[in-house]
């Protein structure tokens, strides 16, 4: 499989519209419709279509800091929904525990004992 049919199938995949992925491609139409019916194309699609189901690590921090900075997503009128405080918090904990900023305290005030071995023979 070349660059170029790589680059439809991930068109496809993003639009679910041959003739969109073909034209962004430079492909014709006709050229779009043979491609699907190709086992490799349509296998290379099937696996990448899983893979786009789950969210990768880099796509759950890039949203958590969309989310941190406020920046949300647009409703059905094309306006950006408000984030809340306590959402933007949340969002900051959980890139603070991604990237291990909150490490647990440390109790330094432990009394410890210590015993001197030979103690026997210290004159006083």
């Amino acid at each position: 499989m070349n660059n170029k049919q790589k680059l439809f199938c991930k068109y496809y995949i993003e639009t679910q519209d041959v003739k969109i992925a073909t034209k962004k491609c430079g492909y014709k139409e006709n050229t779009g419709i043979k491609l699907l019916k190709d086992e490799r194309i349509k296998n290379y699609i099937q696996e990448n279509i899983k893979n786009e189901k789950v969210a990768n690590s880099d796509e759950i921090i890039e949203c958590l800091t969309k989310i941190m900075r406020g920046k949300g997503d647009k409703d059905d009128d094309n306006l950006l929904k408000d984030i809340s405080v306590r959402e933007r918090l949340k969002a900051a904990e959980l890139l603070g525990k991604v990237y291990s900023i909150f490490s647990p305290k440390q109790d330094n005030s432990k009394e410890e004992s210590v015993f001197i071995v030979g103690s026997d023979l210290i004159r006083e």
